[in-house]
């Protein structure tokens, strides 16, 4: 909860020297698009950590650069991107192969950006928070699910809630809706339109659902790494 409320705050300044700088400087609006490479973290209450797979993924959506002052710029964008893992042994629904989870969220970044000139463009360093809500997925295993009498088959919807009791049968809970956690990047601005970028994505938030009311033993973070470009008008 403490990240919670530092990001907030810090989103709050944000969007104050957003609004002031809008009103006084030209700001570029982008497209971006790229690959996402995600994995789980996931550590049971006894410091275990269980070991998951990376899954490809699409990372999209709007990006907003503000000039602040000098080589200083604050980007704020609005993102689908696609997240998830994979793993051996997941044990959901007595699951004892492959098992595979994708998941899409709507994540609301908001960087700091370091441009400075190096040849014909720029060179862009930065970092800040993001702040995701998941909407749903797809999970998917080598072979059908049996549970008793019951063949669930080897794929199904992936949801989001905040406590397990508020599961659905033959859908596989990834974890609470809401995430949050920073950013770290780093790429290079062309002439000032095209760019690309490589950028580090920590989750912070601790998804795993509660169990009936009660705060969870176990830990779960969203970790992903993704590459883009981008397109400035």
């Amino acid at each position: 909860m403490k990240y919670l409320n530092i990001f907030l705050s810090l989103g709050l300044i944000l969007v104050f020297v957003f609004t002031h700088q809008t009103a006084h400087a030209q700001t570029k609006v982008g497209i971006t698009a790229g690959a996402n490479f995600s994995k789980g973290y996931i550590e049971n209450e006894n410091g275990n950590v269980d070991e998951t797979q990376g899954i490809p993924g699409i990372r999209a959506g709007l990006t907003f650069d503000i000039p602040v002052i000098g080589n200083i710029y604050i980007q704020p964008a609005a993102i689908y991107s696609q997240k998830g893992f994979k793993q051996n042994s997941n044990g959901f629904a007595g699951i004892d192969n492959e098992f595979k989870a994708q998941v899409s969220y709507f994540e609301v970044p908001v960087n700091l950006l370091y441009k400075p000139k190096v040849g014909s463009g720029n060179l862009v360093l930065g970092a800040g928070p993001y702040i995701g809500y998941g909407l749903g997925g797809q999970w998917e295993t080598q072979t059908d699910v049996v549970i008793g009498d019951i063949i669930i088959e080897n794929s199904g919807d992936v949801i989001f809630k905040k406590d397990v009791k508020d599961g659905e049968f033959g859908n596989y809970l990834y974890g609470k809706p809401l995430d949050y956690g920073v950013n770290l990047l780093a790429g290079y601005d062309f002439w000032g339109v095209f760019s690309l970028q490589v950028q580090a994505q920590l989750g912070l938030a601790n998804i795993q659902p509660e169990v009936d009311g009660q705060k969870p033993g176990d830990i779960f973070h969203n970790r992903s790494l993704n590459v883009s470009v981008g397109y400035k008008f």
